[in-house]
């Protein structure tokens, strides 16, 4: 496994995204909501596998107290959780202490909010708030799940924030050509990597993709062809694409079941990094896509 180092902690890169733990989600998902038993059985085998970084959230149904039962006796891992904007000015505390008990422990490495709302009326008291929840150790850091280049600036500027997550994925180029890498890096922020497969379609078969995506075909038919003539499986492609480009950034992945797990893990330790001029032309042929395309919230 690989790893990155933030502040002195050394976090799996490859980290665990649990949203699928609590929720019917993702496009490609046909099994459903697993068991806790499947829970316990993914989280011990990423586990063995030098895994310890998870995300998850109070939004995610019950994925918290499903990861807080399957992670209990596991040593040196982080747990970051996220909370809803509203949540964070009607209880903060109420509701830390609410993710602390579902997740079995004393404190988060990192609390999210869950949307950027907060920062666009953000004021120094939510900053003593953040700075007391630190003092009193319920949490280590501090940020925010961002949707857009607004939300990222504000965040960037934002003394309190610590953590960002972002969406980024071949078809999804935000963090490249809006530098979200490269401002992160200089104001000492960590990145979180979300939709990596973009929620699964990056997988699908292509026959498979719903109307209300058939705009995204084509795009879908490229990036297959990259695949085939680099003699990579698309997932392989999809996280040497990030990974290449987001080298000190911690990438999350999702699975409904441990096969998936094991595919990931076992794609991620044997990544190549892609040829500069792969790179390029992969950069090219995906830049500028229609948001329809890439942003779920308007499938």
């Amino acid at each position: 496994m690989k790893f990155i180092k933030y502040n002195g902690d050394k976090l799996s890169k490859l980290s665990l995204g649990t949203v699928q733990f609590g929720l019917n989600y993702g496009i490609a998902n046909t099994q459903g909501q697993p068991s806790q038993e499947e829970v316990d059985n993914i989280i011990q085998y990423v586990y063995d596998n030098e895994i310890n970084c998870f995300d998850t959230a109070q939004a995610y149904g019950n994925s918290e107290e499903v990861l807080g039962k399957a992670i209990d006796d596991k040593k040196d891992i982080f747990v970051i959780s996220k909370l809803k904007s509203e949540l964070f000015k009607s209880d903060l505390l109420g509701n830390i202490n609410k993710s602390l008990i579902n997740l079995k422990t004393d404190s988060l490495y990192g609390l999210l909010l869950h949307d950027s709302e907060l920062l666009y009326s953000w004021k120094d008291e939510y900053r003593i708030l953040v700075d007391r929840l630190i003092e009193e150790n319920k949490i280590k850091y501090f940020g925010v799940s961002i949707y857009t280049n607004e939300d990222f600036e504000l965040a960037i500027k934002n003394s309190s924030i610590q953590f960002i997550q972002i969406p980024f994925n071949i078809f999804d180029q935000r963090a490249i050509s809006e530098e979200w890498l490269k401002k992160a890096k200089e104001n000492n922020k960590l990145i979180f990597i979300r939709s990596v497969f973009l929620q699964g379609l990056l997988l699908m078969d292509i026959n498979e993709v719903p109307e209300n995506l058939e705009i995204a075909k084509k795009y879908l038919h490229i990036f297959e062809s990259y695949s085939e003539k680099m003699k990579v499986s698309k997932n392989e492609l999809a996280l040497s694409f990030v990974h290449s480009v987001a080298k000190e950034s911690l990438i999350l992945f999702g699975c409904d079941n441990i096969n998936q797990a094991h595919e990931n893990i076992v794609s991620f330790n044997n990544l190549k990094e892609l040829d500069k001029n792969i790179m390029e032309n992969i950069i090219n042929d995906f830049k500028d896509m229609d948001d329809k395309i890439y942003n779920p919230t308007k499938w």
